[in-house]
């Protein structure tokens, strides 16, 4: 009787060979497959146990319908594809070329940049946000790269490349940290107002200041604005576009006119007394000083606050000249606090958007009504609004509560 048993191939050294596996003439070994689309594969080894090892994540991918063909994309590439699936109405030009310049400058001539993503885990995230704090990065930095890899990596996890999201509880380090926005006190605010005004190398600020502080536009918003928007007769300001300063693709920073930051940006807000004469006072500056008014900004010109050559403001311009203000405040302030033999009072760091933070609690102190704040500031969530207006009528609760410490009943 003849028995028909299929004979196990063995290798050089007389050991089975499995399904797959190989072993050429000059040693090495291979393992043959087909991937989840049907098309032939291999991977080779000169060790079959260093071979079998290599077949495991294989055969487990093939098993659960897993892309390890994909897998084998750089990070690079699976960012350029993910940015590519983007929808253009909903992500903005702005922010998308923040993105990439973000990615050119961090990520994409890295290590991290040019690993596959099937060979990357949550350390090498973990490590990167490291490496970006120990370059003096911010949290909020960090929170702008992981908004980026967190998608990037589900993207590819939806797709069936890898299995994971190695991005996933990589941020808890960095969640906290974040500094409290602050507006000024009155009385910092009064101060720092005096001290603009009296200066004759800053004074040309205080229109933008007070505009700033009786608005409480964005920064954008501000160096976007021009008369054209401003209807001095009514008293009426139609705010509808902003202006960006972001690097363009090839690497120059350029201005830009965009959207509002929402659709609830798009309003028109009153005149304050203090918002027309600072704009009056500005008026009278750019003619006095004939600063021209073609500079022109994707077919918008005429803007208000300019530098003398008549181009916008940049927001970090703006900022470093807020500092340079507050620097020379609190160096008088400290001369003077000496000579007076006295602590001396001296103001925090401002910015942009601390006027903005300023005005919006100003405001809510003078008793306007939390729905009527968010339209003028522009708020899309109510939230964002009521957190400065709960806030602001705290610290008066608080001011109340201190004066009835005063009364004693016997």
């Amino acid at each position: 009787m003849t028995y028909n048993m299929a004979v196990k191939r063995k290798d050089s050294k007389g050991r089975n060979l499995q399904k797959g596996e190989g072993q050429r003439a000059n040693g090495r070994y291979y393992f043959q497959y087909k991937d989840i689309f049907g098309k032939s594969r291999v991977i080779y080894s000169w060790d079959l146990a260093e071979l079998r090892e290599k077949e495991k994540p294989i055969l487990k991918d093939l098993e659960d319908g897993i892309d390890n063909i994909s897998s084998k994309m750089s990070l690079n590439e699976l960012f350029d594809l993910y940015i590519s699936l983007k929808n253009k109405e909903k992500f903005r030009a702005s922010t998308r070329n923040n993105y990439e310049a973000m990615w050119k400058l961090h990520i994409r001539d890295t290590e991290l940049g040019i690993a596959e993503i099937g060979n990357i885990k949550p350390t090498h995230i973990k490590r990167f946000y490291a490496l970006l704090k120990e370059k003096g990065l911010s949290n909020s930095t960090i929170k702008l790269f992981h908004s980026m890899l967190l998608p990037c990596f589900e993207l590819a996890v939806n797709d069936d490349m890898i299995r994971k999201n190695p991005a996933k509880n990589c941020l808890e380090e960095y969640k906290g940290g974040a500094k409290e926005k602050t507006a000024l006190t009155l009385q910092e605010q009064t101060d720092l107002l005096r001290f603009v005004s009296e200066s004759n190398v800053y004074n040309t600020y205080e229109p933008i200041i007070r505009y700033m502080l009786g608005t409480g536009c964005r920064i954008g918003e501000v160096i976007g604005i021009t008369w054209n928007d401003m209807d001095m007769k009514s008293r009426e300001i139609s705010i509808n576009h902003q202006m960006i300063y972001k690097k363009d693709r090839d690497g120059k920073t350029v201005f830009h006119i965009s959207k509002t930051k929402t659709e609830a940006g798009n309003r028109k807000i009153p005149m304050t007394p203090e918002v027309y004469d600072a704009l009056c006072k500005q008026r009278r500056y750019n003619l006095y000083m004939g600063i021209p008014r073609n500079y022109i900004v994707d077919n918008y010109s005429n803007f208000i606050f300019t530098t003398k050559s008549g181009k916008p403001i940049a927001p970090n311009g703006f900022n470093n000249a807020m500092k340079n203000i507050v620097e020379a405040y609190n160096k008088r302030e400290v001369r003077n606090a000496e000579y007076e033999k006295r602590q001396p009072i001296l103001l925090p760091h401002i910015s942009a958007h601390t006027f903005r933070h300023t005005a919006c609690t100003r405001m809510a102190e003078a008793g306007i009504q939390p729905k009527t704040l968010q339209y003028i500031l522009g708020h899309s969530d109510m939230s964002i609004t009521m957190n400065v207006y709960t806030h602001a009528q705290y610290d008066n609760v608080k001011k109340e509560m201190e004066n009835m410490e005063q009364l004693k009943v016997i």
